[in-house]
């Protein structure tokens, strides 16, 4: 059982603090049951109800700030994504955002900010739908980082893509 006040990691709607173990006023009278009421750091104001009973199963830990330094500092080790073309990224795409594990999102942040790079050097723009999947991981990721390291999420953006551009391309 969490507690209140704890930060957790919950799927795609990451980095949420627990405000409030209760039972809904919403639930049907003999259907009451307890629910963690989460605040998300991702989306401001955000108010996540999670029912209490199987939340183990989508919640996971913060990642420490020891690995976060490492996600960052060996990034040229985190495996890039293999993302199909177009329409068909998506659900590879949204099967990473829903796990929301710091090293897959590294990667998927890894290879689109690759195709970015190779697309304005060939004088050619990224695609909308890429620019939406690059800016929902890194929202989740960078937020993470930022909570671990106990910094600003600009701090951690600027930081990771400095380390990427001085990546080869076709590694990046």
């Amino acid at each position: 059982m969490l507690n209140i006040g704890e930060c957790v990691i919950y799927g795609s709607h990451g980095l949420c603090q627990v405000r409030e173990i209760l039972v809904p006023s919403f639930l049907e009278r003999g259907k009451e049951k307890q629910y963690y009421m989460m605040i998300s750091a991702v989306d401001a104001g955000s108010v996540l109800y999670v029912p209490v009973e199987g939340a183990e199963d989508k919640i996971r830990e913060v990642i420490s700030a020891d690995y976060a330094e490492d996600l960052i500092d060996d990034i040229e080790e985190v495996e890039e994504v293999e993302l199909p073309e177009g329409k068909k990224a998506e659900p590879v795409v949204l099967e990473i955002v829903k796990r929301n594990v710091a090293e897959e999102m590294m990667g998927l942040v890894k290879s689109l900010r690759r195709i970015k790079a190779t697309r304005e050097a060939e004088g050619k723009k990224f695609a909308t739908l890429n620019e939406r999947y690059l800016n929902m991981a890194e929202k989740l990721l960078y937020t993470e980082l930022a909570y671990s390291l106990e910094t600003e999420k600009d701090i951690v953006k600027r930081r990771v893509i400095e380390m990427l551009s001085e990546l080869p391309m076709e590694t990046a």
